[in-house]
């Protein structure tokens, strides 16, 4: 039988609203003490012709597979996506051999489709013929004239492919696919999400320059990302003033003054090609730098508005005022620059 006194302490315990919340500040004690510890992990390698920097924060037990897992998927990528590897997915297509396509492929296909519908077809992943010989794939560059290119253009054109069958169908089986200009910021988005189906979400992903950040760093604090200044060369070190705080969001830059080619006459062309002109785009526009969710979308806008130019490029964004954007361009024998006004940025002196 209970005595008087423990009576009235079991009656205590129930009716005691403090008891609940004891109880639980208990549990929470008893859990963080036993919480794995994070830790900051670092993962650098060479991917798709450039470099990879993946930093992130995770316990023993997220990170165990990581590194495995994420060189598993870089090499799944390249060996449907990369016109640089020889027996590629891609490679074999644009030879006409009609394989079976994966879902990386067919995933990043229909990205590209859409962002070419979004953008009236300024992106266009049907002008691999061009870029061959303009000199910018695995071929050398070839002498063109305005006769060549037009013949050429009769190939180009996004709405000349689909997929049927779980095969890719072409108009014209001269038509080669490139899908350049979005599978460094479709891989950046497909790192991030095998990091976050691990549990891992405080992460920042670079591959080659292709930028998707999650949650924050080791003190709470913002991952930052520089947005390159235009450079006299292709040897030219590179230089950052201007940068952006990143949290769930990606950014790519896509610019003209490293990747080109140079005629006898000292000419240089750059490596983005107009599918409408099939010329390599010469006008002030020198960098491109678009935030969004998504570097896959940043990724194929990016290119699209280099190739627009700044007049249309603002155009466009103003009938899409939810896209952010960043503009560097010569003008006045001086570099000036454009931001959307839902960008904010950060300026650091010279």
């Amino acid at each position: 039988m209970l005595s008087n006194t423990t009576k009235k302490y079991s009656k205590l315990l129930k009716t005691n609203s403090l008891f609940p919340a004891l109880l639980a500040l208990c549990t929470l004690f008893f859990l963080s003490c036993n919480k794995e510890k994070t830790t900051k992990y670092t993962l650098d390698g060479i991917a798709q012709g450039s470099y990879y920097h993946i930093v992130y924060l995770a316990n023993e037990g997220q990170n165990r597979g990581v590194k495995e897992e994420i060189t598993t998927l870089l090499t799944q990528i390249d060996n449907s996506l990369s016109l640089w590897k020889e027996g590629s997915l891609i490679n074999k297509i644009n030879q006409n051999q009609d394989p079976i396509l994966d879902s990386l492929f067919i995933d990043c296909l229909n990205w590209s489709q859409k962002i070419s519908h979004l953008t009236g077809g300024y992106l266009d992943c049907t002008i691999g013929l061009l870029v061959e010989k303009h000199g910018f794939a695995a071929k050398k560059q070839e002498p063109l004239n305005q006769e060549i290119i037009d013949s050429l253009l009769q190939y180009v054109g996004y709405k000349t492919i689909s997929i049927e069958d779980g095969k890719l169908r072409k108009t014209y089986p001269q038509t080669k696919i490139d899908l350049n200009a979005i599978a460094q910021g479709y891989t950046t988005d497909k790192v991030s999400w095998l990091l976050k189906s691990k549990g891992i979400t405080n992460f920042i992903v670079d591959i080659g320059g292709e930028v998707r950040a999650s949650g924050t760093k080791e003190k709470g604090e913002s991952w930052l990302c520089g947005i390159e200044q235009p450079a006299q060369n292709s040897l030219s070190e590179r230089s950052y003033k201007t940068f952006l705080k990143l949290k769930d969001e990606a950014i790519v830059t896509s610019g003209s003054y490293r990747k080109y080619y140079q005629d006898s006459l000292g000419n240089r062309y750059s490596h983005a090609i107009d599918p409408f002109t099939g010329k390599s785009v010469r006008h002030n526009l020198l960098s491109v730098s678009v935030v969004d969710s998504s570097a896959t979308l940043c990724d194929g806008l990016a290119t699209a508005l280099l190739v627009m130019g700044l007049d249309s490029s603002k155009t466009f964004l103003s009938a899409h005022p939810n896209l952010k954007a960043h503009f560097i361009y010569f003008e006045d024998n001086q570099y000036k620059t454009f931001t959307t006004p839902n960008l904010k940025l950060q300026e650091t002196s010279e």
